[in-house]
C-alpha cells in the first residue's frame, strides 16, 4: 500500500512484477466504482477485518510462478455479483431463462480471464452447482483460456482438442471448471442452433442418465453453469451471438438499464459535487463520445463550484472531481444515451 494521504493505493494483479511501477497500482473502490483514496477512508474499509480476510482468502491467486495477484475492486465486484446471481436464480427456482443470466461489462485489457477464473472456479465450490462451462467462440480462445486457467491454478479445469473430449471430460466425476467452445458444444448436441444449445444440453445428458441408469450419474444438470466469453473476439459478430444465446430483446433491455444507470448516476455525482450542472452534463457527454476524460484546457474548471482558483482546497476539489469523472467515463464509455 502507498499513500500520500489524499491519494491511497495497493498494488494489484498485473504482469508488470517491478514493484516500483506507479501505474499498478490501484485505488479501493466502492461497489459502484466510487474510488476510496483517502487515506483514512482506505484504511476503515480495506484493512477492515473481513474486506481484507476476503481479498485474501478469495479474491488473491498465487498463479505457477508463486506471484501473488490480487483482484481490482471492479474484479472483486463483478465476482461478487455473478455469484449472487447464481445463487438468487438457485434460490428461485428460476433455471433456465433470460433473467437467470447477465452480462459482465470488462474493457479490453482490464483482466476478464482472471475474473472468469475466480468466478467459476469459487461457483463450482458451491454446493447446489455439479458442473461449470466456461463457453468461448473460437478454438485459439480455447487454447487460451486453458493456459491461463492452468497459469491460476494447474488442476482447476479440463479442456478437450475434440467433441468426444468435451464428452469425456462431462462424464467425469469432479468439479473442473470445463473450457470448451460453442461449436464443440453445438456438434455434441447435433444442432446449430446456438440459442437452444445450452438448455438442450441438459435435456440430451437426462436422456443418456434414463438410457444408462446402471451408470449411477450424480449430476443434476439443472444445477449447470454456462459462463460465456465473447468479448475478446474482433472477428464476430457480437450482437448476433448473444441474440441467439438470450432472448431478442436482452441487449436493447441491457443497454437500456445502461443508459437509465448512466443518467441516474450522472445526476447524482453532478448534485453529490454542486457541480455546474450545464457544464458538467457538456463535459461528461463530451468525455464519454471520445471515451476519456481530459483535464487540459478551462472546460473541466467551469465545471467545478465557485471557488476562487486561490482557495487552498481549489486544487483538492478539482482533483476529486476530475477522478469521479474519469471513473464515470471509464464505465459507461460505449453505452450511449444523454446525460
Amino acid at each position: 500500500m502507498i499513500s500520500n494521504g489524499t491519494d491511497t493505493r495497493y498494488f494489484a494483479n498485473t504482469t508488470q512484477r517491478n514493484k516500483n511501477s506507479f501505474d499498478f497500482t490501484m485505488n479501493w473502490a466502492k461497489v459502484d466504482n466510487v474510488l476510496i483514496k483517502d487515506l483514512k477512508d482506505f484504511t476503515a474499509t480495506f484493512f477492515q477485518k473481513h474486506t481484507l480476510l476476503s481479498v485474501l482468502l478469495h479474491y488473491s491467486v498465487f498463479d505457477v510462478s508463486d506471484n501473488l495477484l490480487v483482484m481490482r475492486p471492479y474484479q472483486i465486484a463483478a465476482t461478487e455479483r455473478i455469484l449472487w446471481k447464481i445463487k438468487s436464480s438457485y434460490e428461485a427456482k428460476n433455471w433456465s431463462k433470460p433473467e437467470s443470466g447477465g452480462y459482465i461489462w470488462h474493457t479490453t485489457g482490464s483482466g476478464k480471464t482472471l475474473t472468469s477464473f475466480k468466478a467459476a472456479r469459487m461457483t463450482t465450490e458451491l454446493d447446489f452447482i455439479d458442473k461449470v462451462f466456461f463457453v468461448v467462440d473460437r478454438k485459439d480462445l480455447d487454447y487460451q483460456t486453458m493456459k491461463e486457467y492452468q497459469r491460476f491454478s494447474p488442476d482447476s479445469v479440463n479442456g478437450s482438442d475434440s467433441t468426444a473430449g468435451l464428452k469425456r471430460n462431462i462424464d467425469k466425476d469432479d468439479n473442473k471448471i470445463i473450457v470448451t467452445t460453442i461449436q464443440k458444444l453445438s456438434n455434441l448436441m447435433k444442432t446449430e442452433d446456438y440459442r437452444s444449445t445450452y438448455n438442450d444440453i441438459r435435456d440430451w445428458l437426462r436422456k443418456e442418465k434414463t438410457a444408462n441408469e446402471k451408470e449411477n450419474s450424480t449430476i443434476d444438470w439443472d444445477d449447470v453453469v454456462f459462463e460465456v466469453d465473447l468479448l475478446k473476439s474482433q472477428e464476430i459478430n457480437l450482437d448476433y451471438i448473444l441474440e441467439q444465446i438470450f432472448e431478442k430483446n436482452k441487449i436493447d433491455a441491457f443497454f437500456s438499464f445502461a443508459q437509465a444507470e448512466q443518467h441516474r448516476e450522472a445526476e447524482e455525482l453532478i448534485g453529490s459535487e454542486n457541480l455546474n450542472a450545464e457544464a458538467a452534463k457538456r463535459y461528461i457527454t463530451t468525455s464519454i463520445r471520445r471515451e476519456f476524460a481530459s483535464d487540459n484546457g478551462t472546460k473541466l474548471n467551469a465545471v467545478l463550484p465557485k471557488m476562487s482558483p486561490l482557495n487552498p482546497e481549489y486544487l483538492t476539489k478539482k482533483h476529486s472531481v476530475f477522478s469521479r469523472i474519469t471513473a464515470f467515463v471509464e464505465k459507461f464509455k460505449g453505452v450511449g444515451g444523454e446525460i
